[in-house]
């Protein structure tokens, strides 16, 4: 229905109160939103639910937005604010922390990312993951999307651990190199 409606558009449909708007926007943001919460995250489900509150905190806010800005931009500094908020509810107080390094890493993080590469980048994942046997794409879905352990995909599949590993290690090592390889290209 909104498939070929400009952003700002949207943008003003949903802050006058048209949900099926602001759900288009969510369709159209809802991977880079979850991509940036899972490399920081290790729990796949944290991340999920954070990318939740990313959207509904931005659907309550959305009369605030400033509509001659960047909306991903501004959906990924309510993530990013999110996932601070969590992390410090969240995180263990350890005796000589690293806090320095986590906010360090945090900036440089924020810094390097750039939502267009990050489509790209994930453009060519997608592309690359076709191309792998329906083995291996299913036992990368069954890890990384469906949140199953190392331990779970060993005992489901009957192979030793060290063997999942050097599976999942290879595969993630060929997907780099095919992603690479078509950036380059």
């Amino acid at each position: 229905m909104f498939e070929q409606t400009e952003e700002s558009d949207l943008i003003k449909l949903a802050v006058s109160g048209n949900h099926s708007a602001f759900a288009e926007l969510v369709k159209r943001y809802e991977s880079p939103i979850r991509s940036c919460l899972r490399v920081r995250l290790s729990n796949i489900h944290e991340a999920e639910d954070l990318a939740q509150e990313t959207f509904i905190l931005a659907f309550n806010k959305l009369s605030q937005f400033d509509i001659g800005t960047s909306f991903g931009a501004w959906l990924r500094g309510i993530a990013i604010n999110l996932l601070r908020n969590y992390q410090r509810k969240h995180k263990a107080l350890a005796v000589g922390g690293n806090a320095e390094l986590d906010d360090l890493i945090n900036a440089q993080i924020e810094h390097d990312f750039n939502s267009d590469i990050e489509t790209t980048h994930l453009d060519l994942l997608r592309l690359c993951l076709a191309k792998l046997n329906t083995d291996m794409r299913t036992l990368l879905m069954e890890h990384f999307s469906s949140g199953y352990s190392l331990t779970e995909l060993c005992k489901k599949y009957q192979i030793a651990h060290s063997t999942m590993t050097m599976r999942m290690f290879r595969l993630r090592q060929k997907l780099k190199e095919c992603v690479e390889n078509k950036m380059s290209a």
